[in-house]
Parts: C-alpha cells; structure tokens; sequence
C-alpha cells in the first residue's frame, strides 16, 4: 500500500480547493510510490518543504496538505499504526466522525468484508468532511480479494447515506491522463471498460448529513430502472427472449458486443468518459 502519483494529484487538488486535512486518517500506514522530482514536486505545489532524505510513509505528504494530525488504522502495528482495528469488523464508537479526511490509498480491496470495511471509513469521516480512495478497477486481477466499478461507490456513496459524490476518475498508472466518470444512474447505461492495461478509480466524496447508512441496501442503478419500469421488463422483453433464440441474431448479437467492447466500454465513450486535467502534474 502506497500513495502513488494519482492519489497524491486527487488529495492536492482537493486541498488547493479548500478541503480541509486536519485530523487526517489513512487506511494502512501508507508508503510513497513517488519519485524524487515527483515528491519534491508535490511539496512545492502545496506550499511546504520537501524532507530530506524521503521518507518511508506519507505522513508528510499529509502535513503538507494542513493535517495538524496523521493517523493510522490497521489490523497489526507491524508498520507503526497507533490505531488498531481489523476493518472487516465495525468501527468503535469511538472513531465515528472524527476525521475530516480518511483515505483509502489501496486498502479495501485487500479487506474481505467490504460492506462492513466501507461502512466503516464512511463513518469515521465528518459532517463535511471527505472521504479518497485509489483503487483498482481493471487490470489488476490476483493484487487483493477484489476490483471495484464506479457504479459500486456513487451507489455507496449516496444521498441516501449522507455522502455526495465530488468526483470520481479513471486515471492511467503512469498518470498521463484521466477522465471524468458519469454516475451510471444518470447516464441510464453501465459505465464498463474493456483495455488492456491497469488503470486507477479515484474517488472523493463529501459527508453532508449523519444518517443510518445501508438502512436500504445499494442496488445497481439499471437494475433498479428495470424493476420500476424504467427500461426493459414487460411483452417487450420476451419478444427479444424469442428473438434472440434465432441463428441470424445471434450473429448480429455477437457483432454487436464486438463492436460495443470496442467503443461502448472504453474511454473513448464519451457520452461515459470525459477527459479531465487535475490542473497540474506532479
């Protein structure tokens, strides 16, 4: 687990927009996947001075950003966290909403119990406060237990349990570009990817409310406008059911999905992909 150059140009471009890091949690004690130049970079950019020699963690890069206190939350103190707690168990009371910022630099997928894992972290953040996750949505299949959609955290990260979505990315591992994802349920379609290397979901959202979260639990949004009558469902679906039994569309079918793996399910869908510029680079 490590802040790499997209995590560390998602939590410094939320900063130069006012976000606030004071009590900052991180999940794990977070190494750095910086450079030299990329490290140094980032203390420019945030106003601070760049340590010497670099450090292991990144509880500097936090200090830059105006955290008066880094904390660390993990299952072991076996890298030095003075929280410890196994996420896959809930948070104690104790912890809930008392961070204006917890950060998910690379640990959920490794946490086997996600909806308690998630639950957790959007507890402890506070009214107003944000939460950041890095995560792996493609590409990095046998890296943890799982790889993450977008549809996943806008449902999670809903009105409905207090939280608003303030951006989420898909960003290259090298971090050449990004691009600006559309909530699935507003675009009315899934938001899939098909290519042929690993890439980041950047994630932050704002904690506007306290209320019960998962009173309901998330349901996938197109499946959701098929069970109210928004698409599919009716005499219409079982004509297709019929038609699709038939050899010519079955061929046609199997062009079409080609065609759509090729265009529909990668970045340059936009009507799903925008290209987006943080601003800066690290």
């Amino acid at each position: 687990m490590a802040i790499e150059r997209n995590c560390a140009t998602l939590m410094l471009k939320a900063r130069r927009e006012g976000v606030t890091f004071g009590r900052s949690l991180m999940l794990g004690h977070q190494g750095l996947r910086l450079s030299r130049t990329e490290y140094d970079r980032f203390q420019q950019l945030a106003g601070a001075q760049a340590e010497t020699p670099m450090p292991a963690y990144a509880d500097g890069l936090f200090r830059a950003l105006g955290a008066t206190q880094v904390d660390v939350m993990d299952f072991s103190d076996y890298e030095g966290a003075n929280l410890l707690h196994d996420l896959n168990q809930p948070v104690p009371d104790v912890h809930r909403a008392g961070f204006d910022v917890v950060v998910d630099g690379g640990t959920l997928e490794h946490v086997f119990n996600f909806p308690v894992a998630i639950r957790n972290c959007m507890e402890m953040v506070r009214p107003g406060g944000r939460f950041f996750s890095a995560t792996i949505p493609n590409n990095w299949c046998g890296h943890g237990f799982y790889q993450f959609s977008p549809e996943l955290f806008f449902r999670v990260l809903s009105a409905e349990n207090g939280f608003r979505v303030e951006g989420m990315y898909l960003a290259e591992l090298d971090a050449s570009r990004w691009w600006s994802i559309r909530d699935p349920a507003e675009a009315r379609s899934r938001v899939e990817l098909v290519n042929d290397r690993p890439v980041f979901l950047l994630v932050q959202a704002v904690r506007e409310s306290v209320v019960p979260i998962f009173s309901r639990t998330p349901q996938q949004s197109d499946y959701v406008a098929a069970w109210t009558g928004g698409q599919g469902g009716g005499a219409g679906a079982a004509w297709k059911a019929r038609l699709r039994k038939l050899p010519l569309f079955r061929t046609l079918d199997q062009l079409h999905r080609q065609r759509r793996e090729r265009r529909w399910a990668s970045v340059d869908n936009t009507d799903l992909y925008t290209p987006f510029d943080p601003g800066f680079r690290l």
